[in-house]
């Protein structure tokens, strides 16, 4: 687990809640994130995990409630713009360009949007690719690399823009079970460069190994919350064990 930095929250939910249609889905969240720490997401599809995530990254506008986040008031919505270029964000589909190589994706936004000149997001890219160990797959295309490379590929492109924080919503969950590690592994090393992380994840494993603190949402609602070691061995709420019994079993 990383060390956590103890300082002012880099993100911080307060009464934030948010409905689709009829159904809320959110529910008064209050919830903050500190620099350096890695916060994991779990509960059951459906418990408003990804929605707190998208909020985070200003993905999704809450309904109510205050959003902090990198200290832009995100709940302000001529505000949500300056948070972009601040954060990361890997989504489950790669939603890479077929078109362009793995350096050609990674450099794209260098280049339209932060204006770098060729050489210099080459350079980036470069640099990018070899943090997730793909610098000798630069100039292969997606269609060229795997399931677990493309998504290194989502990661690297994501941390080209040097950001502040990085999100993670299920980035495993469309891999085939023998590629999680190559991902899992790379958020590892992140984690251990001091990352300010949240990550929506189903994988149990890399929750109770790399988390500096587990979130258990059920309903809309924070159910639980604590260290690993607390959350995974000690639970303390009755749907936090009933469903780290179902998934663990699984």
């Amino acid at each position: 687990m990383t060390s956590v930095i103890t300082s002012k929250p880099i993100i911080n939910l307060a009464g934030v809640s948010k409905s689709f249609g009829a159904t809320q889905v959110l529910k008064s969240i209050d919830l903050d994130v500190s620099p350096g720490e890695v916060l994991v997401l779990i509960g059951a599809s459906g418990s408003g995990k990804s929605t707190v995530l998208r909020i985070m990254s200003g993905l999704e506008t809450a309904d109510a409630g205050e959003v902090w986040v990198n200290e832009v008031p995100l709940h302000d919505a001529r505000r949500a713009r300056d948070i972009r270029g601040h954060v990361g964000m890997v989504f489950q589909q790669f939603n890479l360009f077929p078109h362009k190589t793995a350096l050609g994706n990674v450099t794209l936004a260098l280049i339209k949007a932060r204006k770098m000149s060729a050489a210099d997001a080459r350079r980036r890219g470069l640099e990018a690719l070899d943090r997730v160990g793909l610098a000798d797959r630069a100039e292969h295309y997606p269609s060229q690399l795997s399931g677990g490379q493309q998504q290194r590929v989502a990661i690297a492109r994501a941390l080209a823009v040097e950001p502040g924080i990085m999100f993670f919503d299920e980035a495993t969950s469309a891999l085939d079970p023998e590629l999680v590690g190559e991902v899992t592994e790379v958020m590892r090393g992140l984690a251990r460069d001091g990352m300010t992380m949240v990550v929506v994840t189903h994988e149990m494993g890399f929750a109770r190994k790399t988390a500096d603190r587990v979130v258990f949402m059920d309903k809309g609602v924070i159910a639980e919350q604590g260290a690993p070691e607390q959350i995974f061995v000690n639970p303390q709420n009755e749907r936090t064990r009933q469903f780290l019994h179902r998934v663990l079993d699984h």
